[in-house]
């Protein structure tokens, strides 16, 4: 075959190869293909060189760069198809270090060229090629070590493509240093025609093996892409078959509220619109009106904000945490008309935690009891604290000093709040007394739990 026979049959394989990794490229948007088809760009451009007339700087300057770009590409290429950065992390250190010392190579090699040195004579020229080749010959066998790991058909054609560009490279290096194989220098003759035959086919043949990988890489990542949407449809199957179960269990919840929602609102009423409460109210608006007529006013508005939200929380199974504590604010308002300096309040709750539901009039259950049960003077005031914990449950906590007197109750309060919790699936409140402190510990519900028994 002659000379310029077997150029054309390499531009011509080359070529093709390189448009469809193109066109691949395009389609799949990988970067791996990208850099395979930039690898193989030098390759057709010293081809075409090859047969220009250019100057031997001109000549040998392209020469350096093409090759160096393809050791680059290739080193990157490895790296990122095996994913050497989380995989094999010193290998992937060390291919950096190769690429930046190729680079540093390659400036020095210019600097040497553009002085107007022979560098076919030239001792530093020699010892820098052999080096770059050396450092590129070692980054082959360690690729075709690291493709042998992966023991699929994508491993196994880059390890035979890794291959044959490990031989290429040998053989280039071996040329260079004058030990054997030679390259003819002169009129061509039949030996560098068959030589150079020899050469192309490898390349190409090592072209041909690294686009089979990445073809059936492609094709395992389609597999993959498939087998993870098939994945997510199972989840999203499931995830609709629990959230139908959870409606079926809401709306089961809610038949059992609605049935037992007359007995809540007679105990709820009991617990908190009593008489005594109207009664000491009154009393307090009485003796305000003639002394303080414009805290009388405002006391009749917070009064009027307590028994509106008393009577639409008779309506309701639950609501937010937000709306519990703007009425428990009005309430202990109204209680600190009576009480004065003997009566504190503390709020500190998280603002993520004020969406969090729970059934209605819980808090004015708590603050009432501990009002009822102990001692509320200026000089012994009872603190009151309301605050939740990192487990989105309510504490409602306060100091012990309980009355002398021993007070009557029936249990109401926590009874309903135990009540209505149990109803909705909730754990019950938990009740302890703790160096001098009285807490009240219960869950607060997720919007989520409860939407369709809130919407109802």
């Amino acid at each position: 075959m002659a000379g310029q026979e077997v150029m054309f049959f390499y531009l011509g394989s080359v070529g093709s190869i390189v448009i469809l990794n193109a066109v691949q490229w395009g389609i799949s948007r990988d970067s791996i293909y990208g850099l395979f088809t930039f690898q193989m760009f030098p390759s057709l451009i010293n081809a075409v060189v090859f047969n220009l007339v250019l100057t031997n700087l001109e000549r040998n300057l392209i020469y350096d760069v093409t090759l160096t770009a393809i050791h680059i590409c290739y080193i990157a290429l490895v790296d990122r198809l095996f994913n050497l950065k989380e995989q094999h992390s010193r290998l992937h250190h060390w291919f950096l270090i190769v690429q930046r010392v190729l680079v540093g190579l390659l400036i020095v090699d210019f600097v040497i060229d553009l002085s107007g040195a022979d560098r076919h004579h030239n001792l530093i020229v020699w010892s820098l090629t052999v080096l770059s080749g050396a450092f590129f010959v070692g980054c082959c066998a360690l690729s075709m070590w690291v493709a042998a790991q992966r023991r699929d058909l994508v491993g196994r054609f880059f390890l035979l493509g890794s291959f044959l560009v490990f031989l290429d490279e040998a053989r280039a290096l071996i040329s260079f240093s004058g030990l054997i194989w030679a390259t003819p220098i002169g009129p061509p003759s039949a030996t560098a025609n068959w030589l150079l035959l020899s050469m192309e086919v490898i390349i190409i043949f090592e072209l041909l093996s690294f686009s089979l990988c990445l073809l059936l890489r492609q094709r395992q990542l389609a597999v993959a892409r498939a087998v993870e949407q098939t994945r997510v449809e199972e989840q999203l199957r499931h995830e609709r078959e629990q959230r139908q179960h959870e409606s079926l269990i809401a709306e089961l919840t809610q038949q059992r509220l609605e049935q037992e929602k007359k007995d809540v609102q007679l105990r709820a009423l009991q617990a908190q619109v009593n008489p005594h409460f109207l009664f000491n109210s009154l009393n307090s608006l009485s003796s305000l009106i003639d002394d303080e007529p414009q805290r009388a006013g405002q006391f009749v508005d917070e009064l009027s904000v307590v028994y509106r939200y008393l009577l639409k929380a008779n309506d309701q199974v639950l609501t937010t945490l937000a709306d519990e504590l703007d009425f428990i604010q009005s309430y202990y308002r109204l209680l600190k008309t009576r009480y004065g300096s003997g009566l504190d309040l503390t709020i500190q709750v998280k603002a993520d935690h004020l969406t969090r539901l729970l059934p209605p009039l819980t808090l004015q259950l708590l603050v009432e009891n501990a009002v009822k049960h102990n001692v509320t003077l200026p000089r012994r005031p009872l603190s009151i604290w309301v605050y939740t914990d990192e487990d989105g449950y309510l504490l409602v906590r306060n100091n012990l000093q309980r009355k002398q007197v021993r007070v009557l109750s029936n249990g109401v309060g926590l009874s309903t709040i135990a009540s209505q919790l149990r109803n909705l699936e909730q754990p019950a409140p938990v009740v302890e007394e703790e160096d001098g402190f009285f807490i009240v510990r219960l869950p607060l519900i997720m919007p989520l739990e409860s939407r369709e028994i809130i919407a109802s």
